[in-house]
């Protein structure tokens, strides 16, 4: 679906003059570093194996979808007024059928935690809750909303809380307090006073409902739990595992920082710490499907100089364009958008902490996708200055 999108943009993008797109890069530094930051992750990766002398196709295919992503978001940036209002409809919509899909594997499949088909349960409650938040978020943003369309958007985020809390996935837990303060302290948020009482008052309820189920008590005492257990000399456990699997990560950096070990260095290197004793057959079997950290993935393959780099720029850089875009233009729209963009990078950096999130095509494509979609939103081109838009002024 994604490569069909990326297709979609690519043929739009056909249509433009000469020299408009290279005019912008550089005329504006944040869209330069929007675009570096989307290129790095592949030819970095490409690099390293390259060196290390084993290029692996698959891991090629999650950054592809970074370097894709620019695509969209340049071809984007023309239809942002063109397209229907209803479109942020969909963000409800998804978290909606999350929650159904919440409700059917626990309550008719009776998994002990829900998920779908294609997403284990972390990264189905991470990208619920994500969906559950930007859903509200979204109120009033293309337009006025009727009641009918508030109560929906509403109702969307109750489910992809309600997905997120049934998925039982901490990672997500601890994103939603971020991205409430995130919500309320962004200082080009066009809402009044009272409405940012609301949503504080809105952030303070949700808090306490969520700690106050026995679920999110249960699976917070569980850390503690684990972490005595480790204390003891246990570590196979949820918790036990990761921090092992970490430390594991720690000693291959260590000993080739600069470059990394290559293509799935990590997942071969769990044999022969399983056989050392450096870790448990359960921790490195574990190993074998991924670190739990997407930025000690990146690190341990493809080392500190194109690894970290590549990973950090992932997240940092869509969140200063974003920030940047709402400095430049003044519209509430705009604005808004910039905000769920922002949210959207801030919710999977934390994500990526206690799990991988682009060692999938769903979640790549899904953080890719959603990148792009509100950069254009939050820079469009405009129309009243032509297509070259995005000169700023020289001061007087």
């Amino acid at each position: 679906m994604f490569l069909i999108v990326a297709l979609g943009a690519a043929i739009l993008l056909t249509d433009r003059r000469f020299g408009e797109i290279s005019s912008l890069i550089k005329t504006s530094p944040h869209v330069r570093v929007l675009v570096v930051v989307l290129f790095l992750p592949f030819f970095a990766i490409l690099a390293v194996e390259v060196f290390h002398g084993k290029i692996v196709a698959n891991t090629l295919d999650s950054p592809v979808r970074f370097l894709l992503a620019t695509i969209v978001f340049f071809s984007l940036r023309r239809m942002t007024y063109v397209l229907p209002k209803w479109v942020d409809l969909t963000f409800g919509a998804g978290a909606i059928c999350a929650a159904a899909m919440a409700l059917y594997s626990t309550a008719d499949l009776l998994a002990a935690r829900a998920e779908s088909s294609f997403l284990n349960p972390i990264h189905f409650g991470d990208i619920a809750l994500l969906l559950g938040i930007l859903s509200l978020v979204s109120i009033h943003w293309l337009s006025h909303d009727k009641p009918w369309i508030v109560a929906f958007k509403i109702l969307g985020g109750a489910a992809g809380c309600y997905a997120s809390w049934a998925s039982q996935s901490r990672g997500g837990w601890i994103a939603l307090p971020c991205l409430l303060v995130v919500w309320f302290f962004w200082h080009r948020h066009p809402i009044s006073a009272g409405r940012r009482v609301a949503v504080a008052l809105f952030a303070v309820v949700l808090l306490i409902s969520a700690f106050a189920s026995p679920t999110v008590r249960e699976r917070f005492e569980a850390i503690r739990t684990d972490l005595t257990s480790l204390s003891a000399g246990q570590p196979d456990s949820s918790t036990g595992i990761r921090l092992e699997l970490w430390k594991a990560a720690g000693k291959l950096i260590e000993a080739k920082p600069i470059l990394g070990w290559g293509a799935h260095g990590y997942r071969d290197a769990m044999p022969a710490m399983a056989a050392t004793g450096v870790l448990t057959p359960m921790a490195a079997n574990y190993g074998k499907g991924e670190i739990h950290n997407q930025i000690l993935a990146y690190v341990v393959d493809y080392g500190l100089v194109f690894g970290l780099l590549s990973i950090l720029g992932v997240y940092v850089g869509p969140a200063y364009f974003f920030i940047r875009s709402a400095k430049l233009r003044h519209s509430p729209r705009e604005h808004r958008a910039a905000l769920m963009g922002l949210m959207t990078a801030v919710a999977f950096a934390i994500f990526g902490l206690t799990v991988e999130t682009f060692n999938l095509k769903v979640t790549v494509a899904f953080y890719s996708t959603m990148v792009a979609l509100f950069a254009a939103f939050a820079y469009p081109v405009d129309n009243s200055i032509d297509t070259i838009d995005d000169k700023i002024p020289a001061a007087p």
